[in-house]
């Protein structure tokens, strides 16, 4: 699929939150709410922004799990889905969903704790971007961007459903399922009654095109995988100034 078309294809995705659930779940195997849910461990603090938050699934899961959250969203069409879902689960006022530009953060600095992004679209590569996250964090905050996932081809349907990702997304979508350098550490972890394992692995490939260091945050690059998926995630941490006061 062409570059072209596939804008095309995700602006309407954007416009249509019934599509939009039907493409984040079915092509993926019911997976996608899985991968989203391995921000949850990678909190830090209490104070969240969630950039480009979709339905807003993720950021009612923040929400009731006892954060506090706000989100940034650009589209209109999302705005008025993740409102809807929080009225609907009970999570929140829908005024903590403002329509907004990642590039332009209508928060102050030192606002958040953390800033999540959940497989973002082409803003997360800009550096006004970046800049405008690490103005917001607080010192010692973080940045925790899934960047991207795949399905393992197991079974029967899953290989096919990854053609379908390959015909989509290009080789992208297979970026970074070659092992890197040797992981510094691992963890096995259960979650929705499957194992999964998260490696440390400096110097990924995925994640390079994120300007982290450009505003002074620290990257790290974790891949996490089960028996079905892998996803990619980097962790960028704003330096705790107070450390050198001492």
């Amino acid at each position: 699929m062409t570059p072209n078309l596939r804008k095309l294809l995700f602006e309407t995705l954007y416009k249509n939150r019934y599509l939009y659930r039907f493409a984040s779940t079915v092509p993926f195997a019911g997976q996608w709410r899985t991968w989203q849910k391995l921000v949850l461990s990678r909190i830090h603090g209490r104070d969240i922004l969630e950039l480009g938050c979709g339905l807003g699934d993720l950021l009612a899961d923040l929400l009731e799990a006892g954060y506090m959250c706000r989100a940034v969203e650009h589209s209109p069409e999302m705005v008025a889905a993740a409102r809807a879902t929080l009225q609907r689960r009970h999570a929140g006022p829908a005024s903590w969903v403002i329509q907004g530009s990642a590039q332009h953060l209508p928060f102050s600095a030192n606002s958040f704790d953390t800033v999540v992004s959940t497989f973002p679209s082409e803003y997360i590569y800009d550096p006004d971007t970046i800049a405008e996250v690490e103005r917001v964090l607080r010192p010692g905050g973080r940045l925790i961007i899934i960047e991207g996932a795949h399905l393992q081809p197991v079974g029967y349907l899953q290989p096919l459903l990854l053609l379908i990702h390959l015909l989509v997304y290009g080789p992208r979508s297979l970026s970074g399922t070659r092992h890197g350098p040797k992981q510094s550490g691992t963890t096995t972890t259960i979650m929705d009654d499957e194992a999964f394992t998260t490696e440390e692995l400096p110097g990924m490939p995925f994640g390079g095109l994120i300007p982290l260091e450009q505003s002074g945050l620290r990257r790290r690059s974790q891949r996490v995988h089960s028996r079905r998926w892998q996803v990619f995630i980097t962790l960028g941490e704003k330096p705790d100034t107070t450390d050198n006061d001492h």
